[in-house]
Formats: structure tokens, sequence, C-alpha cells
């Protein structure tokens, strides 16, 4: 499996209203499905971690807990890997995971997960929900983490588009201002002191790139000096 690339939604970038959300969701899901855990999960390069963990009874699994990635040996891991649905009904009956440290030690059996997708097509994690006895799920257990699933990656899509709002007001804020322009080479004097190209400037409250041409005025003045 190829390396991960970093996980912009950190826990700075995601606000706090969003994250109580996100754990009202899987305290309140965990509760509906009667099981003792549910969880969000993030991978960010080679590490994956507990980003938020139900509040219930029996739960196993502290938030915040982090393991190297790939190869954590997680039910979830399985899950980015496929890019869809894992069911594991009772892991002790399944070769694939009846040895696993879930299910041994802390007799985790049965999971049910979803991957979830950052806006840019990269992986952000999962949700997922477990329980410590046999548990095949039905139709309506499925489409109900689907919707979760749906929520937290339009959740992401929120922050991401806030983020690009608050960005574009900071460039119309630095655009509107009025800045000092040398009369002869054209630099432009940042907030430091420093003179800087004007092409500079612009890249750096915008972002854009510049490019170089000739305009028509100038363009007829250099040729008439050839005449």
């Amino acid at each position: 499996m190829k390396n991960v690339d970093a996980n912009p939604f950190n826990r700075e970038k995601l606000a706090a209203d969003v994250l109580k959300e996100w754990q009202n969701l899987l305290d309140e899901t965990a509760e509906i499905l009667g099981v003792p855990a549910g969880l969000i999960t993030r991978v960010d390069g080679k590490e994956i971690e507990i980003l938020l963990s139900s509040e219930t009874e029996g739960n196993p699994y502290p938030a915040a807990y982090t393991s190297p990635y790939p190869d954590s040996g997680w039910y979830c891991e399985h899950t980015l890997k496929s890019r869809g649905l894992n069911l594991i009904p009772n892991a002790l009956q399944d070769s694939l995971w009846k040895t696993n440290p879930a299910a041994v030690d802390l007799h985790i059996i049965s999971y049910l997960d979803l991957p979830i997708e950052r806006p840019d097509g990269g992986q952000f994690g999962t949700v997922c929900f477990l329980d410590n006895k046999q548990n095949a799920h039905n139709d309506m257990h499925i489409r109900l983490v689907k919707q979760i699933k749906r929520m937290i990656e339009l959740s992401l899509r929120i922050v991401l588009d806030k983020e690009e709002i608050d960005r574009r007001d900071r460039l119309l804020d630095d655009l509107s201002k009025i800045y000092p322009i040398c009369s002869y080479c054209k630099k432009v004097r940042e907030e430091t002191g420093k003179w800087i190209s004007v092409e500079k400037y612009v890249r750096d409250i915008s972002g854009a790139m510049p490019s170089h041409g000739v305009c028509p005025q100038c363009y007829k003045r250099e040729m008439d000096q050839f005449t």
C-alpha cells in the first residue's frame, strides 16, 4: 500500500462545534444499534488515530489513541484499503480476524465500518461501530451508518468551503489597502518595510502565479526603436 498523504483536517481545523456534533452522532447511533463502541478514526501520513470515541458503557477504545499506519492491525485499516463497507458479524468465526487482538484481548468481535473521504478525494478515516457479541446487523443499520458517513463528509466540505471564503475575504481586505509602490522600479513595500516585486506581492496575498507578456502600447514603443 502506498504511503498515505498528510490529512489537512486536524483537530485545530475541525471546529469544536463540528466535533461536538460528530460526538453526538456516535453516542446516539451506538445507543440505537445497541453496541458498546462507536468510533471516528483519522488517518494522517504514517499514523492512524481514534479521533472520537462514543461515550457508551463498555467502550474499551479511548479517544486520541494512535497506532502506526499501515500495519496497525485495526479492523478499520482493512476498510481503508478496500474503500468500501466492512462488516464482520463474528471475528472469532472469521479466519482473517480470529486471532486479531481486538477479538482476542478486548473481546470486540463484531464490526461495521465505512470509509470517510475528504473533499479532495483523499482518505480521512472511518466511522465504525463495534460489538462484544455476534452481530450481523441489518439493512437499516447499514443505511444509518451510510447516512452518518455522508453527514461527516458534508461537514468536511463545509469546513473546506468556509476556509476558502475566509481566504478570499482576507485577499479582498489586502487588495483594498493603499500600499506604497516605487515610482522607478515599481517594487511594493510590505508592512515589514521590505521592498518586493509586484509579482511577489500579488502572489503572496492571492496565491496566483503571474505570467509576463507585452501590452500593445509597450510592444509598439519597443518596435519603434528599431525603425
